[in-house]
C-alpha cells in the first residue's frame, strides 16, 4: 500500500510511460501474494490489488490506451469487492465512470456513477458524497443536461458539512476550490460561459498536477473561444499542449486536438498558427 501511494505521488510529475512497467510488476506481485493468502490477510491484499490496478488504469488513461484502461478499472472493482470494502469498490467504480465520461461515453459514465452513489452506505463520509455528486454533474454536463446544476448544489452541500480528515480510500478533502473545478467544466459543457468563467476563477487555487491542470486549461480555452476570445483560448491550448509534450501525456494532447477541431477552419491563421504548428509537429520527423 505504501508503495502504491508513492507511485501515485510520483505520477503527479512523471510521464505515465515511465511508471507503467514498474506499476505492472508491483501489481503482479500483489496479485500473486493475494492468491496465496487466506482470510483477513487475503482481504487486505485484495484491497492493495484494487488500488494498484486503479493506478494502472489511470496510467493507461493518460497514455490514451482505452482497452487497457478499462481492463484495469474492471480488475480494480473486482479486487475491491473481494476485499469486502464497499467504499473502495464505490471509489473505483466512480473513477471508472469519470473515465467513461471524459472518454466520450458520458451516458455509460453517468450510469456507473449513479450506481456507485446508490450503493453508498448510509453513514458514508461526506467527501464521498460530494465527489460522486461532482462526477454526476460533469457527466450530465457532457450530455447537455442542466440538472447537472442541482448535482453541483448537492456537492456544495456535502462539502459544507464535511470536515476532518477524508476517509480512505479518499485521500483528499473536498473544498470549495475543488467543487469550483467541476462546476467550471460542467458549465463549459453546458455552454454557460459566464458561470464557467466565474467557476474557473474560483478554482484557480485548487491544487492540481501539471497534467490535470493542462486538461482543465483546455476546458477553459473552450469557454474563451465560445466568448470570442480566440487568441487567449489558443494561447491556453498551446501551453497545455506543451505540458502534454513535457510529460508525454496523450490524454492532454488529445484534449488539445479536440479543442482545435471544435474551432473549425474559420479562425484566421494569425490566431491559430502557433497552435496548428504544435499539432502538426506530431506528424513530422522527430515530433511528439
Amino acid at each position: 500500500m505504501a508503495t502504491s501511494l508513492s507511485y501515485r505521488q510520483l505520477e503527479q510529475h512523471t510521464p505515465a510511460r515511465s511508471l507503467a512497467q514498474p506499476v505492472a510488476a508491483h501489481l503482479a506481485l500483489a496479485c500473486d501474494l493475494a492468491r496465496r493468502a487466506e482470510g483477513q490477510q487475503r482481504a487486505r491484499l485484495s484491497a492493495a490489488v484494487s488500488e494498484i490496478a486503479g493506478l494502472a488504469a489511470w496510467l493507461h488513461v493518460d497514455l490514451a490506451e482505452p482497452a487497457q484502461a478499462r481492463g484495469f478499472y474492471k480488475m480494480s472493482i473486482t479486487a475491491a469487492q473481494q476485499a469486502r470494502h464497499p467504499l473502495l469498490a464505490i471509489y473505483m467504480q466512480g473513477s471508472y465512470g469519470q473515465y467513461a465520461t471524459t472518454a466520450g461515453d458520458a451516458l455509460q459514465g453517468l450510469r456507473l456513477i449513479r450506481d456507485a452513489s446508490a450503493r453508498l452506505p448510509r453513514r458514508a463520509p461526506n467527501t464521498a458524497r460530494a465527489w460522486l455528486a461532482s462526477l454526476e454533474a460533469v457527466a450530465l454536463g457532457y450530455l447537455g443536461d442542466r440538472s447537472a446544476l442541482k448535482a453541483l448544489d448537492d456537492a456544495d452541500r456535502y462539502t459544507d458539512t464535511s470536515g476532518g480528515e477524508p476517509v480512505w480510500p479518499w485521500v483528499f478533502q473536498f473544498d470549495s476550490s475543488k467543487i469550483a473545478s467541476y462546476r467550471a467544466i460542467t458549465a463549459a459543457r453546458l455552454s454557460m460561459p459566464r458561470l464557467a468563467s466565474q467557476a474557473f476563477d474560483q478554482a484557480a487555487t485548487s491544487v492540481r498536477s501539471p497534467k490535470q491542470a493542462a486538461v482543465v486549461a483546455v476546458e477553459q480555452a473552450r469557454v474563451l473561444a465560445a466568448g470570442g476570445q480566440l487568441e487567449q483560448a489558443c494561447a491556453l491550448a498551446v501551453a497545455a499542449y506543451d505540458v502534454g509534450g513535457t510529460y508525454h501525456s496523450e490524454r492532454v494532447r488529445h484534449a488539445v486536438r479536440e479543442f482545435r477541431a471544435s474551432l473549425g477552419p474559420r479562425p484566421p491563421q494569425r490566431i491559430t498558427g502557433e497552435l496548428d504548428a504544435r499539432l502538426h509537429s506530431a506528424y513530422t520527423t522527430g515530433g511528439t
